[in-house]
């Protein structure tokens, strides 16, 4: 394969895990609205009631996911991207991505499995999944604009 392909199949794997996790995120703060031991029932003096405390949550989590795919994730984009378009021709998969790569990944899947058993409240962690899915899918479109050339890495 060559290298745009393989920095295209790069964004696409992170739009789709953003595109799942910002739907789980989004989930949760919706089911947050209706518990009462949630965080968006206690912000609700705050915001007027619960609902808008979840409006709240999920603007705050677009903005953290917004900063975080710009200014840090864009680091790793570049990285990778630089790596693929070292490679030779035809780019093997194992040659693709680093070592450390993977362990990021599997760190951060042991992660998102370890909060589902952490007394966390439903909203604050679809809260986390929001900021990460959309930090994701701006990370993913990173990917898109080198792939076409347009980001210089």
């Amino acid at each position: 394969m060559t290298h745009r392909s393989w920095i295209a199949i790069s964004g696409f794997v992170w739009l789709a895990i953003g595109a799942f996790l910002l739907y789980k995120g989004l989930h949760l703060i919706s089911d947050g609205t209706i518990s009462s031991d949630s965080l968006c029932f206690r912000m609700r003096g705050v915001f007027g009631s619960a609902r808008q405390s979840g409006t709240a949550l999920i603007a705050a989590g677009l903005l953290v996911g917004f900063i975080k795919g710009r200014f840090v994730l864009s680091k790793t984009v570049r990285r990778v991207a630089v790596r693929i378009l070292s490679l030779p021709l035809p780019v093997r998969f194992s040659a693709v991505y680093a070592p450390s790569y993977f362990i990021l990944i599997g760190s951060m899947v042991a992660l998102g499995i370890s909060m589902r058993f952490l007394p966390i409240p439903v909203d604050l962690r679809g809260f986390i999944d929001t900021a990460v899915g959309s930090a994701l899918i701006n990370g993913a479109m990173l990917y898109f604009r080198a792939a076409r050339g347009a980001l210089r890495v």
